[in-house]
């Protein structure tokens, strides 16, 4: 079994009632496959290509067990693999999902105990699932303890690590429902209201942090604006499940005098879900064709992997960004945080003549951080799921208690913190403004190598397209 590097280390200072954590982008091996859990999108095997997802260490037990969690505000159990578990015992798993990362051993726990035996199953739609045991433990963040948190033990997984889910506790996978962790953080004090912020720096850090109770002013730029939450359409009793807000629109600024690109046929009732656990981004397919027409964007043969000209990362790319237009707020994600160096390794692979008409011109092939959300199965005109490549321009409150978002852009780069606690008796966000500017970027696209599996995969469905040229 390989060892996760440290992630981060438990951090004191966050004012009091908030709890603050440390992330860090990291890459796993895990599947090519792209998968959906039954009503959400994973995308774990485009997230990977992509630079991976945002994973914090907490700990788990007493005495505490450090492990690793993916953050995912599209979901709300949180989860962990056992020394049991299938996949950390079975090599065959292994070459086909990637290695297991550490695990829980509840023997090891005086404060483990089983809720429910097999109780704990998250069906996929392509049936693959996640099965084992309900139990409660101690979960330790920041130095603060969280008692009597129940968990999921897998037995039988798909994942090398566990996820910590961010989501509405009325959306947990169990038969019964429990309080998810922000809410059970309330109701044992430790923060006054079931909110967090997330900042996720940009493509070219490693680290962000997630805030809990509180927003962090020296993180974002001016003032944030509120989003009421609405529900899904898949929601029958109209209640709020998901971190979905209207959307406005969406438009590309070219520079040097060109006229924008509008992207047409939003219509009134777009939504985006905001959500961290997925590391790109899915827009509806008419304003996938503009963008792609325009920048040369391709994805070549049964991949969905859209290639870009790293170029666009750096002069070719200067003054080019992405206009997500909200009530009262519009993100402006540059360029060059939409270009992923995920080919470094294997730019030879590019340089078959044959492959010349797609990137004879190019300085090399990079990753674009924009998809068609129908390569995922998702259907409706005016759906936006925006992930890690929209939020790491964004610094996101999300308030479950008050079904809203708050949002600013972000500011990258930041090393100080000034931190507002979020009171439990206040419906709204503080009247309060961040910084003025930004603190300044970093010009470096960040890489995210390829695993083999993955490249494996992608290589033949490049070794497809050559053979038919």
């Amino acid at each position: 079994m390989r060892t996760l590097p440290l992630l981060f280390s438990l951090v004191a200072g966050a004012s009091a009632g908030t709890v603050l954590a440390p992330v860090n982008k990291q890459k796993l091996d895990i599947p090519s496959s792209l998968h959906k859990r039954d009503g959400t999108l994973n995308l774990d095997g485009f997230n990977n290509i992509s630079g991976g997802g945002y994973y914090a260490k907490f700990e788990v037990g007493t005495p505490p067990q450090k492990l690793s969690f993916l953050l995912d505000t599209g979901s709300s159990d949180t989860w962990v693999n056992s020394d049991d578990t299938d996949l950390c015992n079975d090599p065959k798993l292994q070459a086909q999902i990637g290695s297991c990362y550490a695990t829980f051993n509840p023997d090891d726990s005086s404060t483990y105990k089983l809720i429910d035996r097999d109780g704990f199953d998250i069906k996929y739609l392509d049936n693959r699932r996640i099965e084992g045991d309900y139990f409660e433990d101690t979960v330790t963040i920041d130095g603060k303890k969280i008692t009597k948190q129940q968990l999921g033990l897998a037995v039988t997984s798909v994942r090398p690590t566990g996820i910590m889910g961010l989501g509405f506790s009325a959306n947990v996978a169990a038969e019964k429902p429990y309080p998810a962790i922000v809410d059970t953080m309330v109701s044992q004090g430790l923060i006054e209201r079931a909110a967090f912020s997330l900042w996720l720096n940009d493509l070219s850090a490693d680290d962000g942090n997630i805030l809990f109770g509180g927003i962090d002013k020296s993180k974002f730029v001016g003032k944030l604006a509120t989003l009421p939450l609405v529900a899904s359409a898949s929601s029958l009793d109209g209640n709020v499940t998901s971190f979905a807000v209207n959307i406005k629109g969406m438009e590309v600024t070219i520079p040097d005098g060109q006229t924008k690109l509008n992207l047409q046929g939003l219509g009134s009732g777009a939504v985006a879900i905001l959500d961290s656990g997925s590391t790109i981004s899915l827009i509806p397919d008419s304003q996938v064709k503009d963008i792609y027409d325009r920048f040369d964007i391709l994805s070549l043969g049964s991949s969905a992997v859209p290639l870009v000209d790293c170029a666009y990362a750096k002069d070719k790319g200067e003054g080019i960004s992405f206009e997500f237009e909200f009530k009262d707020k519009t993100i402006s994600v540059p360029m060059d945080e939409m270009v992923i160096d995920a080919f470094a390794d294997q730019q030879s692979a590019f340089e078959d003549p044959r492959l010349d008409q797609y990137f004879g011109d190019w300085d090399s092939v990079c990753m674009f951080g924009l998809s068609a959300a129908s390569n995922y199965g998702v259907s409706p005109k005016g759906f936006f799921l925006l992930g890690d490549t929209f939020l790491r321009s964004a610094y996101v409150v999300y308030d479950l208690a008050n079904e809203q978002l708050g949002i600013a852009e972000a500011n990258p780069g930041s090393s100080k913190s000034d931190i507002v606690e979020l009171n439990a008796d206040d419906k709204d966000f503080p009247d309060v403004r961040g910084v003025a500017s930004k603190s300044g970027d970093d010009d470096d696209s960040a890489a995210g190598h390829l695993v083999p599996a993955l490249m494996a995969t992608f290589m033949m469905a490049l070794g497809a397209v050559v053979t038919v040229l």
